[in-house]
């Protein structure tokens, strides 16, 4: 519906699965390391439900991961060096519980958990050096683009391109690799990355001078999730 709503063709997906991929490829942890993905390889996989293909939908994988959260006086003292959460939001919208979520609700609630994260870290999408956005399936992310404020509404696609997504690009998301390339462990990763990122501590992967680490981890059910994370407490 948002393809046909916004005149946009699918072949225009096939970038973020590959910079995502690309991503993959400095992160050891993920299951698609060392197995890179061409656009070719995208445009060419197996159809799963049109428009998303095989590369469109992330891979289920086991894993645990933990989240260590103190007070900022205590993390002053703590190594390595820490991440602090400068604003959150969370809100959810859809009709019943449980009922698999409609585009309008996907919009509705990040824009309202977003709003919220935006108003108490006093940063907006402007500011942000990196991104972590839930990608359970591709469209996730396109919807939290927009929904979010990194963009308008039908225009995210057209902001994926031309290298705006990369490491080295003006908006660098899913840098660990996301859920397509990562495996999925529900919105964990994102959070995880989202502070490494802001703590200087990502590795291969760390972005150049991060200030402003956003995080949307939104799954299906609760699709309205939102964080912010810089290096230093302000």
């Amino acid at each position: 519906r948002w393809l046909e709503r916004h005149n946009q063709n699918r072949e225009k997906m096939a970038t973020l699965a590959v910079t995502q991929r690309q991503h993959t490829q400095k992160n050891p942890l993920a299951f698609f390391y060392g197995t890179p993905l061409t656009r070719e390889d995208y445009l060419n996989s197996r159809m799963v439900a049109h428009p998303f293909c095989l590369y469109d939908c992330d891979i289920p994988v086991q894993g645990a991961a933990a989240i260590v959260l103190t007070t900022a006086e205590r993390a002053t003292d703590l190594k390595p060096k820490p991440a602090y959460v400068a604003g959150y939001g969370q809100r959810l919208a859809f009709e019943v519980t449980g009922r698999v979520p409609s585009l309008s609700n996907y919009m509705e609630a990040g824009s309202s958990s977003s709003s919220l994260t935006w108003e108490r870290s006093g940063f907006t999408a402007k500011d942000v050096d990196v991104a972590q956005i839930y990608d359970g399936f591709s469209a996730s992310v396109i919807y939290g683009l927009e929904s979010y404020g990194f963009c308008g509404e039908g225009e995210a696609l057209d902001f994926i391109q031309d290298g705006r997504i990369e490491l080295d690009g003006e908006l660098p998301l899913n840098t660990f690799g996301g859920s397509l390339g990562t495996g999925r462990i529900h919105g964990l990763w994102h959070i995880i990355e989202g502070a490494l990122q802001a703590s200087g501590r990502a590795g291969e992967r760390q972005v150049k001078d991060v200030d402003v680490s956003f995080v949307g981890a939104s799954a299906p059910l609760v699709e309205g999730t939102t964080f912010i994370f810089v290096g230093d407490p302000y």
